[in-house]
């Protein structure tokens, strides 16, 4: 367990994100959590705690980006729906002509 493997799973899970692999960006996630939840485990020295919040820092900025991806879709839903309403509002009023 070393934070280069934490590393390189975040680099796996950015690329399957880009990819568009959610299935897969999913399980590196839950490959990541259980890596860094052993990586915690283990007693921790002083020299560790700024190569950790690197690592923080990184899932945050990763954690940022699916916000702005949840967003982006949420938007999309909402744009769909919107224009679902209209045309059966219209399909409704040409019914009624």
């Amino acid at each position: 367990m070393s934070l280069l493997e934490l590393h390189a799973q975040l680099d796996a899970f950015e690329k399957a994100l880009g990819e568009e692999a959610l299935d897969h960006a999913d399980s590196l996630l839950d490959g990541h959590d259980s890596t860094l939840h052993a990586l915690l485990s283990q007693p921790l020295t002083q020299a560790d705690h700024a190569p950790l919040n690197a690592l923080f820092e990184r899932q945050q900025s990763l954690l940022g980006l699916l916000r702005q991806r949840r967003d982006a879709v949420a938007a999309q839903i909402s744009n769909g729906q919107r224009s679902l309403r209209a045309a059966h509002a219209y399909l409704q009023a040409e019914s009624l002509a």
